[in-house]
């Protein structure tokens, strides 16, 4: 499936939430932390990054199918981004939708020179597993019983990240 990539917008906020609530995997967070993701969210602190991105059929006039959300620390040295949280809308997965916009989160992290991005899933997500590694993401750690209802392992895997040269 064809899908565009826009960066997040307040206006995409109530998609996001309504896709979130439809995904159990996905955090429970509330509007205001997904605002800290917005294009033209304020900035407390110059080296931490954050973007937020949503998908959509291209036009871009369809509803929203998904969304992810990304930060980077840019330390000058280990430059370590991070996926936050990353959902497709049940009714439109395994469509190349989420491999779409991961690329897009990795883009952005290259652009940001960043030089590893990493992410945590949960352990028995075998679907958003198998994509992840698809997409180079190898085996980092465990975390123990870090998910409730149910108790589960979440997985961190992550991949190292190439561009060119900062300025």
């Amino acid at each position: 499936m064809t899908c565009s990539i826009h960066s997040l917008a307040a206006a995409h906020l109530d998609a996001v939430l309504g896709i979130a609530k439809a995904s159990p995997e996905a955090p429970i967070w509330r509007r205001t932390d997904y605002a800290l993701f917005l294009a033209d969210a304020p900035r407390a602190n110059p080296n931490l990054l954050r973007a937020g991105f949503v998908a959509q059929i291209s036009p871009a006039a369809v509803p929203i199918l998904a969304f992810a959300c990304a930060t980077l620390l840019r330390d000058g040295q280990e430059n370590r981004a991070e996926l936050a949280t990353l959902a497709v809308l049940p009714a439109a997965r395994r469509q190349g939708i989420g491999a779409t916009l991961l690329s897009a989160v990795v883009a952005w992290a290259a652009e940001n020179y960043a030089r590893h991005l990493s992410l945590e899933v949960r352990e028995s997500n075998a679907a958003a597993v198998a994509l992840y590694w698809r997409l180079g993401f190898l085996p980092e750690g465990r975390r123990r019983s870090y998910y409730a209802d149910p108790v589960e392992d979440g997985l961190i895997l992550g991949r190292p990240i190439t561009h060119g040269s900062p300025p």
